[in-house]
Parts: C-alpha cells; sequence; structure tokens
C-alpha cells in the first residue's frame, strides 16, 4: 500500500505542448499573460532574476570619473611644461651670451674656447661655426689648402696657424695677404647668413656696420691677391668693438 502510494506521487503528468496555445513572446499578450502567471512556493521570479541593468552603469561610472581625471591632470602637466620652456628660452633670450673667452689662452681653452682662425680670435661655442673655420682652412692658397702668416711684413718669419693662434700670450701681430682678407670679409657674411638658422651669436667685434664698410672697402681695391697688405691681432675679448688703426690695410 506505501510502495503504490509513493509511486503515485512521484509520477508527473505533462499536458502535451500541442494542447497549450501559442503566443508571441514579443507581443503584449505574452508580456502581459508572463505577469499572471502563478509563481511556485509564493517566489517572484524578480528575486531570483539579477539585474544586470543596474551594476554596469554603477561600474562605468566608477571607472570614468580616475580615467577623466587622470586625463586632465596629464594635460594640466602637458601645459605646465610647455609654459616652463617658453618661460626658460623667453628669459634665456634676454640674458646676453658673452663671446670673451678669459684672459689667456689656457684660460681660453678651459672655458671651452677654439681659436677661429678667420675671425683672428679665440671664441666659445655659441660664437662660432666650427663648420666655416673648417672649411675657410682649407681654403688658402698653399698646396695643403692653409693660408701663409708671417710675423713680419716682409715675410722673413714664417708662422703656423698654431704659432698664430698663442699670439695674445705675447701681444704680437701676425701679417697676411689680400687674399686672405678677401676671403676673411666673404666667410663673415656666410657666419652671419647661417645665424639666422643655427642660432650663432655674431660678436661685437664684427658685428657692426663699420666692419661691413671696411670689406666693401676692401673689395674695392685693386691689390694683387698675394700682396701682403693684412695685419692683425688675435683676440680673446670679442665683445668688444676695436677701432682699426690708420695704417694702410689694416685688419
Amino acid at each position: 500500500m506505501l510502495r503504490t502510494q509513493i509511486e503515485s506521487h512521484s509520477m508527473v503528468k505533462y499536458k502535451p505542448v500541442s494542447d497549450r496555445p501559442s503566443i508571441d513572446i514579443g507581443s503584449p499578450l505574452a508580456r502581459d499573460s508572463e505577469s499572471d502567471i502563478p509563481r511556485e512556493n509564493g517566489v517572484d521570479d524578480a528575486y531570483l532574476t539579477p539585474d544586470h541593468s543596474r551594476r554596469p552603469r554603477r561600474c562605468e561610472t566608477f571607472y570614468r570619473a580616475p580615467i577623466k581625471q587622470t586625463f586632465l591632470i596629464l594635460l594640466a602637466g602637458i601645459g605646465l611644461m610647455n609654459l616652463g620652456y617658453q618661460v626658460y628660452w623667453f628669459l634665456r633670450s634676454l640674458r646676453p651670451i658673452s663671446c670673451n673667452c678669459g684672459e689667456t689662452v689656457a684660460e681660453a681653452i678651459a672655458n671651452g674656447c677654439r681659436y677661429d682662425s678667420f675671425a683672428a680670435a679665440w671664441l666659445p661655442p655659441a660664437c662660432r661655426n666650427d663648420e666655416l673655420i673648417d672649411r675657410f682652412e682649407q681654403a688658402g692658397p698653399n698646396p695643403d689648402g692653409s693660408w701663409p702668416y708671417y710675423g713680419d711684413k716682409n715675410k722673413t718669419q714664417v708662422l703656423s696657424v698654431e704659432e698664430v693662434s698663442m699670439l695674445p700670450e705675447t701681444g704680437g701681430h701676425f701679417f697676411t695677404t689680400h687674399q686672405w682678407h678677401l676671403v676673411h670679409c666673404a666667410y663673415y657674411w656666410k657666419k652671419m647668413f647661417l645665424a639666422v638658422e643655427q642660432g650663432t651669436i655674431i660678436e661685437h667685434r664684427y658685428n657692426n656696420l663699420a666692419h661691413l664698410d671696411h670689406c666693401e672697402m676692401m673689395f674695392l681695391k685693386r691689390d694683387p691677391l698675394d700682396t701682403i697688405v693684412t695685419e692683425a691681432g688675435v683676440a680673446l675679448h670679442s665683445d668688444v668693438i676695436v677701432t682699426a688703426k690708420k695704417h694702410k690695410h689694416d685688419h
């Protein structure tokens, strides 16, 4: 008897699907009918089905805020860096750059200066064009491209460019040709032209109208190129404008 009762309870009766009315799940009738279906055990499906529509929105809000703040901080940092860069270069442009190298050749070398042969001066990096210097030292009439330098006008004492560069130690002068003087002027015009794009400082010694007038006069002369007509000293202080002496073709 007990076994018969258990078997009767365990048997589940299913109603054929064909006997149920078909409803379009997208129709209002389907939504209304679904809400009218009684729930077993009094439990509503709203408690059984998780609401996924709320959590993603909270997560999106949670993640968007830090990303937005980080982006704004990065923009502010870039703006401050750019402003600082502009202020630095503005202040640097207000500060004059000296083309002086010191009181002795040793001090000039210690200050990073180099002898500029077409300037006849020791100059710091900001005031010289090393490429032009190298080209000038290969543009002379000597077989190796060097220029002739002498310790006197009669050409009895030949000087190397290294010996010329040491003249500030003795206060001596060197003598050279009319050709040297013309090419010196031409190279200074090149230096001034290139200074616009390279930012080279043209030293006060030559950055003046008087030197341009002097070069104009030299080009109008008709002296032979190999004539010794140029006498010059070697400068350590190129911030100073030196007035040329009143003797023939002095540099």
